[in-house]
């Protein structure tokens, strides 16, 4: 162990100067060498979640500003309806729903995602009545919202039970977008009177349940799943 010639404070033994004075440190009696660890790290450690908070601040002001810009344009120059209130509702949204978790210390997925039902819900509710859509409408884009949120709701219930092995993972989306699609085609047709939409539910979810057919022989073929494995790192 070396001692300072200026100030005698112990000095570790990789040090290059003092830690107290700054004097540098020069011992003939002990090797330097590359590999020994450093007291102290060159390079500023941030915090993964000031990062991530960081980030979603330079996000935030990027979506505002032009929200404001646009929105003195809507007011002194480009008069009329209230056009600014549409686009700011649409970003507004969309900071709810992708840059708001950034800003929370620990994710908390049931919480987010009832405050994102609630946000999707509001928004269309208060988007379609200031355009002055039909009743139907709004009743059967609020149910189809509410569709998804409760299948959302259901896969994080099931996927948090315990370890799901990734080919259960695709079956049950495919069959929740099976399910959702079939709902979605009813809803939007009885509210509507339109059927072409029950079509398009049934032609989705036809397509959903034949992924779900070739998932299934992949779960059940070890040679199929082996070269899945291996050729895409699943």
């Amino acid at each position: 162990m070396s001692y300072c010639v200026n100030c005698g404070v112990e000095l570790d033994v990789s040090a290059k100067k003092c830690a107290l004075c700054s004097t540098p440190v020069y011992n003939p009696n002990i090797v330097q060498t590359p590999s020994e660890e450093k007291p102290f790290s060159d390079t500023l450690q941030i915090p993964k979640s000031i990062k991530k908070r960081f980030i979603a601040f330079v996000v935030s002001v990027a979506m505002l500003v032009p929200n404001i810009v646009m929105f003195f344009l809507n007011v002194f120059f480009i008069k009329g309806s209230f056009w600014s209130i549409y686009v700011f509702s649409s970003c507004l949204l969309a900071w709810v729903l992708f840059v708001f978790p950034f800003f929370t210390k620990k994710l908390k997925p049931y919480l987010l995602w009832a405050f994102d039902t609630l946000a999707v819900s509001a928004f269309f509710f208060v988007f379609l009545r200031l355009l002055n859509i039909p009743g139907f409408v709004l009743n059967s884009v609020i149910c189809v919202v509410l569709s998804l949120s409760v299948s959302v709701l259901f896969f994080m219930l099931w996927i948090n039970r315990k370890k799901r092995h990734w080919t259960a993972i695709v079956l049950v989306v495919f069959l929740e977008i099976a399910i959702v699609a079939l709902l979605t085609g009813v809803m939007v047709a009885v509210f509507t009177q339109y059927f072409n939409f029950f079509v398009v539910g049934i032609v989705i979810s036809v397509c959903s349940i034949v992924m779900m057919c070739f998932f299934i022989y992949c779960n059940r073929s070890k040679h199929v799943r082996a070269w899945l494995n291996k050729a895409f790192y699943l």
